[in-house]
């Protein structure tokens, strides 16, 4: 704490700094462990409901591994998107750090510098991803519990 003033941070930009820091702690732990619940429902399906014949009579297992195969194909693809376009930024901030430096001082009041909006919106989709996609899957495998082969 500031005791100067009685306030928590020195600066909004410590305060901002923090937020950050947060922000990246718990992106982090969402895609560890939104990819560790992806493979805990593709196991608890295999567990529970033993052969393929059996997953593939459930209409609600069958669900639950397809929503959780497809969440980990669509991740895998946007994850290299996201790498491609911070290699692209990348190479751009090298290929003339004149106008890098010249952006820089120009990106007050800007959003996104220095991404771009393309690596920030894929940013929230990717997240949004990885919070609902091995939630579906969990919610549909916990229906072909309850209610077996109803639906197929």
């Amino acid at each position: 704490m500031n005791d100067s003033d009685g306030r928590r941070f020195e600066s909004a930009g410590k305060a901002l700094g923090e937020l950050q820091t947060a922000f990246n702690d718990w992106g982090s732990i969402l895609t560890t462990h939104s990819l560790q619940a992806a493979y805990a429902v593709i196991a608890a399906n295999w567990a529970v409901h033993g052969a393929t014949k059996k997953i593939l009579d459930n209409c609600w297992s069958k669900w639950s591994l397809t929503i959780v195969l497809v969440f980990l194909g669509i991740n895998l693809l946007a994850t290299r998107c996201m790498v491609r376009l911070h290699y692209k930024q990348h190479l751009y901030a090298g290929e003339n750090p004149n106008r890098w430096q010249r952006e820089y001082e120009q990106s007050k009041g800007k959003r996104y510098w220095p991404y771009t909006k393309c690596i920030e919106y894929l940013g929230v989709a990717l997240r949004e991803l990885k919070a609902w996609g091995p939630v579906i899957g969990a919610f549909l495998f916990v229906l072909s519990l309850f209610f077996g082969s109803y639906g197929s």
